[in-house]
């Protein structure tokens, strides 16, 4: 099944798979890397403060530092960077002929380095799996081994560090006497440099973030971009689309530099008349994609494997960002790969983009099988962004928990927004009626009487969960109408809401507190 749309404007996304027939052997191993506890990785205690300076820099980090890790081990085996199969949102594969390796000697350096330098708050495990030739030339046998690439993989998260091998608290090296007036203000767990206000990491990260700012698809040395791991091994990362990504850029003294989160905000309802400031911050993933996975025949041979996930990497990593660079300027990618997004910006511009997200999505997948979920958080740009990262995976989840304990054809396909979760399909069916029913009437609609609104679908919430008494809100909506509008010419603005707060009270409350805020003054 070809589970992609061929449009014109999704071609350069669908990538063929790679031709592996010069890799197969009858005796195989397949070394398979994840870089793990990326939510932390880049979130975890960061201030505020020139968060945007590094945020897409760590991010860039993870990608690069993946690719560096997949080409070590390559050189290490003495063996072509050919045989590497994939590298993917902090994911990769490499196919060798079946030979005596120590991954763990390769495992304790990684180990090392992420405990020195992060304090092993994340790090890339390694695993490997014997595998033949029939193993790809079977579908039912390749099927077999995706499944033990997996839990190969699930089993070593298990054993992270191996911190009865080494002695850990010999490599940890914790900074010391460290104040208020050291403390690195950015991660606020190193100590600066004497010279410097940041600690050397940071200031690393900074580093790869203005060679990220640069307009050419350069190569450069992975010394360069930050990475220290090993002697002798330096080699060159090309700094493509993927690993740039989006971030809107201002001219900072003749540099191109990250728009901080308060230019970011203040960016916000450029057009409209409005106070409302404020970032949005948005998380989403792909619906149920394991078990898509384990069902569909996209685990029946490598090439569907391997063309389908570059393929949806490809939307997420480059497509979206193309879209955010033409129509929303004023946003910021913190991640886009593998299934995932974890985009900042602008609210109204968030807003609309995921609106755009979902649709585009949908239109470039051809299996209903196939959905996506978001969490978007509303906030003021001086918000921990830490806070906002465990925040909107809170949103998510409750997004992704919409159909718990229900039988549906198509679970989840949901979004979390205004502190209210609903499918998408009734979300924006009723913000399709409502902004149609809503147009003029921006000036003219009290902001008393749209609070007042709200009130109502909160009622009616209230009437879907049993309590009769609610029920006296649609007299409510008649008679604020009656006393503040005018009856024959609003009548069809009155039939839309009381015919969608009274069906879908939650996705028209999601619409009405966007729209209170598009026309708020404080």
């Amino acid at each position: 099944m070809n589970y992609f749309n061929n449009k014109e404007r999704f071609k350069n996304l669908i990538e063929k798979p790679n031709d592996i027939s010069s890799l197969l052997q009858n005796d195989m191993l397949l070394i398979s890397g994840d870089f793990y506890g990326i939510q932390k990785f880049i979130f975890d205690r960061l201030s505020t403060k020139n968060a945007s300076k590094v945020l897409r820099a760590k991010s860039a980090f993870i990608q690069i530092f993946t690719e560096y890790i997949a080409r070590y081990i390559c050189s290490e085996l003495n063996v072509k960077e050919d045989a590497i199969l994939s590298i993917t949102a902090g994911k990769f594969e490499i196919l060798i002929p079946k030979q005596e390796i120590n991954l763990d000697d390769i495992q304790d350096k990684i180990d090392n380095y992420f405990i020195k330098n992060f304090y092993g708050l994340s790090g890339i495990m390694l695993s490997f799996v014997e595998c033949n030739y029939d193993d790809f030339n079977n579908s039912v046998r390749y099927k077999k081994l995706r499944k033990k690439i997996i839990d190969s993989i699930e089993d070593k998260k298990f054993q992270k560090f191996n911190l009865f091998k080494q002695d850990a608290f010999d490599i940890l090296e914790y900074d010391t006497n460290i104040d208020n007036q050291t403390l690195c203000p950015i991660c606020n767990i190193r100590k600066s440099q004497k010279e410097k206000e940041n600690c050397n990491i940071c200031d690393s990260f900074i580093n790869l973030g203005k060679e990220l700012a640069k307009n050419s698809e350069e190569l450069v040395f992975a010394s360069t971009l930050g990475i220290s791991f090993v002697d002798n091994f330096d080699p060159k990362i090309k700094l493509n689309n993927k690993i740039k990504s989006y971030v809107f850029y201002i001219d900072e003294s003749g540099i191109r530099t990250p728009a901080d989160f308060k230019l970011l905000a203040d960016s916000s309802c450029k057009n409209l008349d409005t106070d409302v400031k404020s970032l949005a911050v948005l998380k989403a993933d792909v619906d149920n994609m394991g078990k898509f996975l384990e069902k569909s025949n996209v685990t029946n041979s490598f090439e569907n494997f391997d063309s389908f996930s570059k393929t949806i990497d490809n939307f997420f990593s480059i497509y979206v960002p193309k879209m955010m660079r033409e129509k929303y300027p004023n946003t910021y990618t913190v991640f886009a790969g593998g299934d995932d997004l974890f985009l900042l910006g602008a609210w109204d511009e968030i807003l609309n983009l995921s609106r755009e997200i979902e649709k585009e999505f949908k239109a470039f997948v051809n299996s209903d099988d196939l959905s996506i979920s978001f969490g978007i958080a509303i906030a003021k740009p001086t918000t921990p962004i830490s806070y906002l990262a465990d925040y909107t995976e809170h949103l998510l989840e409750e997004a992704k928990g919409i159909d718990e304990d229900k039988e549906v054809e198509h679970p989840k396909d949901a979004i979390s927004l205004f502190g209210e979760t609903v499918k998408w399909k009734e979300y924006l069916n009723v913000y399709k009626k409502l902004d149609e029913a809503f147009k003029g009437y921006e000036n003219i609609i009290t902001t008393t009487t749209l609070y007042r609104l709200l009130d109502f679908c909160n009622m009616s919430k209230r009437v879907k969960d049993g309590d009769i008494r609610a029920t006296i809100w649609k007299s409510k909506l008649n008679y604020l109408f009656y006393r503040n509008m005018n009856i024959e010419k609003d009548k069809n603005l009155m039939e839309k809401l009381n015919q969608n707060i009274e069906e879908y009270p939650k996705a028209t409350k999601m619409f009405l507190v966007e729209f209170i805020y598009k026309r708020r003054k404080s």
